[in-house]
């Protein structure tokens, strides 16, 4: 008799289903693009600076990193999806770059030297994380004394909120996962600080997205995490979520298409 299954490794799940995203991720619209740009500026880094990006996905903060550290710095992403992983080495190889590397990698344990970057940068993915405070002191052990951290959280409203809405009426409420809380600044920030680092700052950033169809919303939310309640559902279910989308997008409605308003905000710290 076959043992009993346990329930799924959260990492597993996370980096299979960003994997399965990793070819559209961030092509749909360039969501994280500007967010990432946002990320980068905050962090305020200098030519020349050894920089780490954790849960580098298709690069929307690698690539704006490489260009503040001239090439003279060094950029080294770590993702835990293989998929991303190939994805953004092919870009990286196509462009020619020589002064970044990504690697598979997890932000719990990270396979990097003590002291050996200046600034870490980690765009929406503290909340992923099994273990918000482990990946903390990670990022604390492999920066230097006075390096920078800096992550972006939704700390409010999330892209996401109406695929969970559509998972409630089909499966019910589901109990959130723990690291979520991550996802609000008034929880970040003191788990910053117990993990070594200087008090805190915060800005907060707006971006504006625009869809021209609900069929491009869908395709979007396929190239992402959401795409892992997508994938669940059967023809009738997929109805309801198309059903939902269109409800919703209604509220969104501007000059014949839908713009989406995203709020986020940006967290820098400094290691003591």
């Amino acid at each position: 008799m076959d043992a009993p299954s346990g329930p799924p490794d959260p990492k597993a799940v996370v980096g299979g289903t960003f994997s399965a995203a990793a070819e559209t991720y961030d092509q749909v619209i360039p969501f994280f693009a500007p967010f990432g740009r946002a990320l980068v500026a905050a962090a305020d880094l200098n030519r020349g600076a050894r920089v780490l990006d954790v849960a580098s996905g298709r690069g929307a903060c690698l690539f704006r990193a490489l260009e503040s550290v001239g090439p003279e710095g060094s950029v080294v992403g770590i993702d835990l999806a293989p998929g991303m992983v190939d994805a953004l080495a092919a870009d990286l190889a196509a462009r020619g770059i020589a002064n970044a590397s990504v690697q598979v990698g997890d932000a719990e344990a990270l396979d990097l030297p003590a002291g050996s970057f200046d600034a870490v940068l980690a765009g929406f993915m503290i909340f992923f994380a099994p273990d918000p405070d482990r990946v903390l002191a990670e990022f604390a052990r492999v920066l230097k004394p006075g390096g920078v951290v800096a992550l972006t959280i939704f700390d409010g409203s999330t892209p996401s909120q109406l695929l969970r809405q559509v998972g409630e009426e089909l499966f019910g409420a589901q109990d959130a996962r723990a690291a979520e809380a991550f996802d609000r600044s008034e929880v970040l920030d003191p788990a910053l600080v117990h993990a070594g680092f200087d008090r805190p700052e915060g800005i907060d950033v707006t971006e504006r997205f625009r869809f021209d169809s609900a069929e491009q919303v869908e395709r979007w939310h396929r190239s992402h995490f959401a795409r892992l309640l997508l994938d669940s559902l059967d023809d009738q279910q997929l109805a309801l979520y198309r059903t939902r989308l269109a409800e919703h997008l209604e509220t969104m409605r501007v000059d014949g298409g839908f713009e989406l308003v995203q709020r986020a905000r940006v967290t820098v710290a400094y290691k003591r």
